[in-house]
Parts: C-alpha cells; sequence; structure tokens
C-alpha cells in the first residue's frame, strides 16, 4: 500500500495506491451514492495497472499530527470511541464491512470536532484486520498519546486495553460500564462533600442542650469518618497508578501486559 498527500488552497487529498486493476463494485456504489458522515468521501480510479482510492479532507487535521502536540484527554478518547460506533451503526445499515475501515492514526481526521475514518474497499491482505484487533492496537497510541497529568483518563485507557486483550469484546459495553462508574463514583463524592458543606468543622451553634451537644458530637464523628473514607477510596483508586504513570513517562513501560498486571496490584 502507497500513500501519498497532495495540499490544495482549502483540502487536501490522501491517496491509497493499490496493486490490482481497478473495478467498480457495491462498495464503491454505495460510498458514492450516499452520504455517511463518519466517513471521508472517497473517489477510485485505476492508472498503471494499480487502484487508487483518494480521500478529500476539508479543513481537517490527522489524529496523529493533533497528539503528537498536546496529550490526549479522557475527553478525546470519549469521544473518538462515540464517532467509531456510530460511524460502525452507520456502516452495518449500508451493508458495508466496519473491518474495511483504517484505524490508524494518520489515517483518521477530526473535521470540526468530530472523528472521519477513511474506508477502504479493497483492502491490502497485509492491511486487512478485523475491527476488533484494530481497535486494540489504538488503544496502544492511546497510551501512549494520553495526557500523564488527566488521572481519570489514564484509567480509562488501561480499563478498555486490558478488555480488548480478550478475544471477545463488547466495545459499547465497556464504553457503558466506564460512564456508569465514574457517575456513581462523582455523585458519591458529590454527596460526601456536601455533609461536609452542611456541617463544617468550624461550625458553631447558638442553642446548646444536652441532645444538641450529642447529635453534635456524632455529626463530627461522622464527618471525620466520611473524610478517611474518601482519602482511603481516593488511595485505593490512584495508587496503583502513580508508579505505572511515571514508567509510561519516562519510556521504560514494558509489556503490555505487565502494566495491566501492576494496575492491577499484582506483581
Amino acid at each position: 500500500m502507497k500513500v501519498t498527500y497532495e495540499n490544495g488552497w482549502e483540502y487536501m487529498d490522501v491517496h491509497i495506491d493499490l496493486p490490482g486493476a481497478y473495478k467498480e463494485n457495491y462498495q464503491l456504489r454505495m460510498l458514492s451514492q450516499n452520504d455517511i458522515p463518519g466517513l471521508l468521501k472517497i473517489k477510485a480510479s485505476g492508472r498503471d495497472g494499480q487502484c487508487r482510492y483518494t480521500y478529500r479532507v476539508n479543513g481537517g487535521i490527522s489524529m496523529e499530527k493533533t497528539f503528537s502536540a498536546k496529550g490526549m484527554k479522557k475527553e478525546d478518547i470519549e469521544r473518538f470511541m462515540k464517532d467509531l460506533m456510530e460511524t460502525v451503526d452507520d456502516i452495518k445499515e449500508h451493508l458495508l464491512d466496519p473491518d474495511r475501515l483504517i484505524l490508524k492514526p494518520e489515517f483518521i481526521f477530526i473535521e470540526k470536532g468530530r472523528y472521519r475514518f477513511c474506508y477502504l474497499p479493497e483492502a491490502d491482505i497485509e492491511e486487512r484486520k478485523p475491527l476488533c484487533t484494530s481497535f486494540h492496537e489504538m488503544t496502544e497510541y492511546f497510551v501512549k498519546s494520553i495526557d500523564y497529568q488527566d488521572t481519570s483518563g489514564i484509567i480509562l485507557v488501561y480499563k478498555i486495553h486490558k478488555e480488548t486483550l480478550k478475544q471477545h469484546y463488547d466495545l459499547k459495553r465497556i464504553i457503558e460500564d466506564s460512564r456508569t462508574e465514574e457517575m456513581e463514583w462523582e455523585k458519591e463524592k458529590r454527596s460526601r462533600e456536601e455533609k461536609r458543606e452542611k456541617f463544617p468543622d468550624n461550625a458553631t451553634f447558638l442553642l446548646n442542650t444536652d441532645d444538641d451537644e450529642e447529635d453534635d458530637e456524632k455529626e463530627k464523628k461522622y464527618q471525620r469518618t466520611a473524610d478517611t473514607d474518601i482519602l482511603k477510596e481516593e488511595k485505593a483508586r490512584y495508587s496503583p497508578l502513580k508508579k505505572v504513570v511515571n514508567r509510561i513517562k519516562t519510556g521504560r513501560w514494558g509489556q503490555w501486559e505487565d502494566l495491566i498486571m501492576e494496575m492491577d496490584g499484582q506483581e
């Protein structure tokens, strides 16, 4: 597979050349006659015994260039997964093969805040991979590109990478479970913070009966317990990350499976 780029004033064309004569097929007709929002527009032609596929990029920047200058945030990864799932659903509705998406950062473009993908109708045998395999390889890119100050982002990447190591996995379920867990954690944390604000440590009570004093002591004891519980939960939640993040920063992370075992608290 040979890739070349052609820059114009208001656009850029990405050319992919594959060996073999060009042949019109069902997939090309479907792509030319329908607008699939998550896909770049494609044109096909034949030249010199080769088949050329051309993708028009209108003002977008590749994922590779975007995150070579800045680290990815949790929101960037969630947006990517959301756009990918919507695109896969649209592809299936048009009776196209999701495995023909090119899931590589240099072939994924961000246009107006949305990720857009290249669909290769006649994929090179060496380049053709099942979508689940391609996405797993993308998770390795996420770990290398994540902003190491974004702890929530690191946890999300760790989870999806771990899940995609399985032979069969459900990407939608992974995302939904992650969002649900995060929402429950934030809800519980806000609830405890609201209770601390309602009864601050320096609160002054104008009227103190014996019952009031007893209730006050109980409430303060509850506050101290709640504060301690939060600290313990946050430590349990984030402490396995510190060593791993430091290794990622210095480039000494070893094998992905070793990272996952460390994140799980194993030796």
